[in-house]
């Protein structure tokens, strides 16, 4: 079986979807019955000998001839490699383009939906589908397509809202580089910033953009600002953050170690130790994002024998045991969350006794069976 992704940007450059379709494209090569191949833009950051550990062809740019020339790198992939299923992640995306290639080629499409895509939050005008052009994109890769693969049963429903057959989707989490994360050795980051074992330490990824609505941890920091052993470490961009903890006045509860890597050049290789041993140093993973279809964040924090605290619209609720590896917010209120953590650390020691726990209920989630599940929704359309 010979697969070829349809990509727009592609690992190192970004993030998220990126990393995530490497590793599974790393994982599906170690297959002895599938190779996969990519093509992709040009990547004009990336260094032009950088090497991929498979085919990756980056398109060439050229004045107005850049967008023909992408065209012609995606058929050079297919014929070289002598592709016989197309995968295009993000349904408006590299789903779209796949789609109509595959008509013209006579090939079969999974398009895989990342999450973005599909997610809407109309109070703060967030989502593709809130524009016309993006949304026809998107029912027509619905439409058009072989097979759809969603990240969660979430992703799954947003689809469906759209118009999808659920019949034609598979439910495939992303995997988690769990080999690499135990690999890690721990050095405790809580003497790094003044924190004492005694402190009962939480612990936020993400910039303070207003999809991940950091406001409402802060506010409810602000509830538990008598509690002086409740501290927070946020990850992330300081300057924004610091802005906030001072809006909230909750600056002296708030640890900020910047972003993690600290830099574009760190990025190439996760997971990152510092972020891993953060994890392992903290005793309660927050997120407080309006959606997210499957968060790797949430999930490396899991792997770490970490528990978690999400909202109703997170797609890892598919693999947590709810109120004890993982407590969903019902009212998503400042209030509510306080009590949340308030309660969680009451129950601090007996956290402390369930890692193990956490760390095996995300123990499947590995990208080498990650690759065999979707060579399964492979197989059933060639």
């Amino acid at each position: 079986m010979r697969v070829g992704f349809i990509m727009n940007n592609h690992y190192p450059r970004l993030g998220g979807m990126e990393y995530a379709v490497h590793n599974l494209v790393l994982s599906l090569n170690n297959l002895n019955d599938v190779t996969a191949s990519v093509a992709c833009a040009t990547l004009p950051e990336v260094p032009k000998d950088f090497e991929y550990p498979y085919s990756c062809y980056r398109s060439k740019s050229f004045w107005r001839f850049t967008p023909w020339l992408l065209k012609q790198n995606r058929l050079k992939m297919i014929n070289e490699e002598k592709v016989n299923v197309l995968h295009g992640p993000m349904l408006h995306g590299g789903g779209f383009t796949a789609v109509k290639l595959g008509k013209t080629k006579g090939l079969p499409v999974i398009a895989h939906s990342r999450g973005a895509d599909v997610q809407v939050v109309r109070e703060i005008d967030y989502g593709a589908q809130l524009y016309p052009d993006l949304m026809k994109k998107l029912k027509y890769t619905i439409k058009n397509s072989d097979k759809l693969i969603a990240v969660s049963q979430l992703n799954k429903e947003n689809m469906v809202d759209l118009g999808a057959d659920p019949n034609k989707i598979e439910v495939i989490h992303n995997g988690i580089l769990i080999d690499k994360i135990n690999e890690i050795n721990f050095i405790n980051q809580r003497p790094s910033h003044n924190l004492s074992e005694e402190d009962f330490v939480l612990i936020s990824v993400g910039r303070n953009s207003s999809v991940k609505r950091m406001d409402l941890l802060f506010q409810a920091l602000q509830k538990l600002k008598t509690v002086k052993k409740i501290k927070c470490v946020c990850v992330g961009p300081e300057t924004n953050l610091a802005e906030l903890a001072s809006k909230y006045d909750v600056t002296d509860k708030i640890v900020l170690p910047g972003r993690i890597p600290k830099s574009n050049a760190d990025k190439l290789n996760p997971p990152y130790a510092d972020l891993i041993n953060w994890y392992r140093s903290s005793d309660l993973y927050i997120t407080t994002s309006y959606v997210e279809a499957f968060s790797g964040a949430a999930t490396d924090a899991l792997a770490c024998g970490l528990p978690i605290i999400i909202g109703q619209k997170h797609g890892v609720s598919d693999v947590i045991e709810k109120n004890k590896t993982g407590w969903i917010m019902t009212k998503e209120t400042p209030g509510e969350l306080a009590d949340l953590i308030m309660h969680l650390y009451e129950e601090r020691e007996y956290l402390k006794t369930i890692k193990t726990d956490i760390k095996k209920s995300v123990s499947q989630l590995t990208w080498a069976n990650i690759a065999v599940q979707t060579r399964a929704v492979y197989k059933s359309v060639v």
